[in-house]
């Protein structure tokens, strides 16, 4: 190995923690660079290796949530996609002043040595080591694998650190560190968890677009999810607030008048009416329920409640149900179904997460691992693994807070498409 892959190798050893730390406070990427020239943007992706992957502009921490996507902000209106909703990929802005080969870096003192074989100058200070832009943001581009966020001081500040890292890697070199057999190890340790994100991120990239049938398809197999109802409900409490140890005879009254309130509900008399009356007859002070407005699908209802619920035709109410705090009666009002275009954004998640989670437990389980259980101590519940979601919009202020980097080896994918906020209009079942 030559010396300036040496040095490589140890200043990635060292970068690897800041690269860590990057991806955790990132987002998987997803679009091609505004802030690379037409070089960048437009190499062929057949050209690059399978694992690269184009940053995603970044997010300040502070910036708040915005249904508007990221791209609609930092690149031209073709990359925001077309009606309907495919991606298209965008030209690229004007790149900044500084050519992409003109030097960034000047390095003077340290020796780069292409040829191994070759000794080191016993005087040092002679040499020289330069650091093109390009190269410079190869190396951004690498750090930001996991969704770096690039103000112009986090820029500067991954230059100290690089130029730190490769000061220190070389005078590991000059030192013999590289020969250590821990740091050999380590060496590889890091190779292998670096190699396994890539893996991670470049499934993300995949399967981070569905295409308009897959989620066409999708709504249809699972449509009954996206029905939503309005309710009427009535709630009659089965523990006495004044007197929590009487409990059992109270329960016993509490449900009667729950049978009773259910009745006179079928009967078609009005739900507050029915509400105020029972607790009144429980001699309890009536509970403050927020009012049952707007609709409400599958996952807001208990899991043992709602199938009663959706089975319901309008006017209907279901039997008694009983819950953590009482017995409760709905009563349907309206049933609809949301269209494919207000739950577009959580049909992309749900294919996203559905995808991701096979792949990787494809990939796991491809490989029999056998522990010696008199080395090992017990396996503890197994978690599975944290798969990312796609990336949420940015705000626009966040777009013009950062700059994204594209690597020259890195393949250029087309933006995500904006993601459709749900509205409150639904269309009727």
């Amino acid at each position: 190995m030559s010396r300036t892959s040496q040095i490589l190798v140890l200043t990635a050893l060292a970068f690897s923690s800041f690269a860590a730390q990057a991806q955790k406070r990132g987002v998987p990427p997803s679009a091609v660079s505004p802030g690379r020239s037409a070089t960048h943007s437009t190499a062929p992706a057949s050209s690059a290796p399978a694992i690269a992957v184009a940053p995603k502009p970044p997010v300040p921490e502070s910036a708040g949530s915005n249904p508007t996507s990221a791209d609609s902000a930092s690149a031209p209106a073709a990359s925001r996609g077309n009606a309907n909703g495919t991606p298209t990929t965008a030209m690229p802005k004007a790149a900044p002043d500084v050519p992409e080969n003109a030097t960034v870096i000047t390095l003077r003192g340290l020796c780069a040595i292409a040829d191994g074989s070759a000794e080191q100058p016993k005087d040092t200070k002679s040499c020289t080591v330069a650091i093109s832009r390009d190269q410079f943001e190869d190396v951004l581009s690498a750090v930001s694998l996991g969704g770096q966020v690039f103000t112009s001081g986090a820029i500067r500040n991954v230059a100290d650190t690089y130029v730190q890292n490769l000061i220190l890697a070389d005078a590991a070199l000059k030192s013999g560190v590289d020969k250590d057999p821990r740091v050999q190890k380590l060496l590889e340790l890091v190779r292998n968890r670096t190699l396994a994100e890539a893996y991670r991120h470049a499934a993300e990239e995949k399967y981070r677009t569905p295409s308009a049938e897959e989620i066409e398809k999708y709504y249809r197999a699972n449509i009954t999810q996206y029905e939503a109802v309005k309710t009427e409900r009535i709630f009659i409490p089965k523990f006495n607030p004044r007197s929590p140890k009487d409990n059992g005879d109270f329960q016993k009254k509490a449900e009667a008048i729950a049978n009773e309130m259910r009745d006179r509900a079928v009967k078609g008399e009005s739900a507050d009416k029915l509400q105020s009356e029972g607790v009144m007859k429980l001699g309890i002070p009536a509970p403050a329920f927020l009012p049952e407005n707007g609709l409400r699908r599958r996952a807001s209802f208990p899991s043992d409640v709602v199938r009663d619920v959706f089975v319901l035709k309008p006017g209907e109410v279901t039997k008694i149900e009983s819950e953590a705090g009482g017995f409760a009666v709905y009563r349907l009002i309206t049933k609809d179904t949301w269209t494919v275009d207000q739950v577009r954004g959580e049909i992309v998640r749900d294919i996203f997460r559905q995808k991701m989670e096979a792949a990787v437990k494809g990939v796991l389980q491809s490989v029999q691992a056998d522990m010696n259980q008199q080395y090992f101590a017990p396996a503890v519940t197994a978690q599975p693994a944290a798969l990312p979601v796609p990336a949420r919009a940015k705000s626009p202020s966040s777009a013009a807070a950062g700059s994204r980097v594209q690597s020259t080896h890195s393949v250029k994918l087309p933006p995500v498409a904006p993601e459709s906020a749900p509205s409150t209009a639904v269309a009727p079942k």
